[in-house]
């Protein structure tokens, strides 16, 4: 019961409902770019996960890959248009190529991580533009899909894949709360900080990677399934590097802090992005690059960060006053 009045956990659950009531009053362009902007946060808070314990993920645009694939290949090839039982079966294949390739990568850590992740990544993305399973550079589209075995009608489809998004995120990003919170999620920063000591205290630190791995495929799957999802489409693109890149540029705009802080950040990314190219067609990433600049000067640790000053501000108690008697003495 305890884990249900965690602040985080009912900020997540507030923040879904308010948001699954909210959508009839949006406009269309608003719900599509939170939509894009759910499903790009959750790779990016495996990215987070990741950083913790002191790892640098640029292979997470593979697994975007595959959990967008999954949703287009089993439309087209398969005829199974739901939409939760393709997020599954991509999280599932996701977990299981991630549990295989994680035994070899859990032995690296620093640069050699990051680039054999990115290695594998790119080595998919050569493939899928090359195979005509996957559309080659053209892609797939993906048709009208289903939920729990309903078809909504045309007027409601649009609502129906917002409150997926929104709920997935909301069961994730709770889930992976949880788990940072539980003391093998603690494990993480005694990782970065010193692995041998990790070691000698009788914890396998390359198990613990590797589990760290699988998660943070499992996420990245489910963000591709719902970008799949919204734009209706997947294409060999999305296992690219600047597709991981731009997972690991959130996250160092919105910081650590928090599971909503890769939230925040894509939609702040999303945000700025759309603006930008509206009004600075030719220079809007030079804008970018100058708001990122920006946050590094003045909020190094993140956006994200935010929301920690914001809670110490509303928890912060006065100090107590000492006992003075009426002669104005402390006893």
């Amino acid at each position: 019961m305890r884990h249900f009045l965690d602040p985080t956990v009912l900020v997540v659950l507030a923040g879904a409902v308010v948001l699954s009531f909210a959508e009839p009053l949006m406009p269309g362009w608003v719900v599509y770019l939170l939509q894009i902007a759910i499903a790009a946060s959750l790779p990016a808070l495996g990215c987070m996960i990741m950083l913790r314990s002191g790892l640098l993920s640029f292979g997470q645009g593979l697994y975007y890959f595959l959990g967008a694939y999954g949703v287009a290949l089993m439309h087209e090839h398969l005829g199974i248009s739901d939409a939760i039982l393709a997020i599954i079966a991509g999280a599932i294949v996701s977990a299981a190529i991630a549990a295989l390739v994680g035994v070899f990568l859990a032995r690296y850590r620093g640069i050699f991580f990051a680039m054999l992740t990115l290695a594998l990544s790119m080595v998919v993305y050569g493939i899928a533009v090359k195979m005509d399973l996957f559309g080659r550079s053209d892609g797939l589209n993906v048709g009208r899909l289903t939920y729990f075995g309903l078809t909504p009608s045309r007027a409601w489809s649009q609502t129906a894949l917002f409150l997926l998004c929104v709920w997935v995120w909301a069961l994730l990003g709770i889930a992976t709360h949880l788990y940072l919170r539980s003391r093998f999620g603690k494990l993480l920063s005694a990782i970065e900080d010193n692995e041998t000591r990790v070691e000698y205290l009788g914890w396998s630190v390359r198990r613990a990677v590797h589990i760290n791995y699988v998660i943070a495929a499992v996420l990245g799957s489910a963000g591709g399934a719902l970008a799949a999802a919204a734009a209706r489409y997947a294409d060999p693109s999305l296992a690219y590097w600047t597709t991981s890149g731009e997972f690991v540029f959130i996250v160092l705009i919105s910081g650590q802090a928090n599971v909503l802080s890769p939230l925040f950040g894509s939609v702040f990314l999303e945000t700025m992005r759309t603006y930008a190219s509206a009004f600075f067609p030719d220079e809007w990433q030079l804008v970018l690059g100058a708001v990122m600049l920006i946050i590094i000067l003045f909020l190094p640790r993140g956006l994200g960060h935010l929301f920690v000053l914001v809670h110490r501000l509303f928890t912060r108690r006065p100090a107590p006053r000492p006992d003075i008697d009426t002669q104005g003495r402390q006893p």
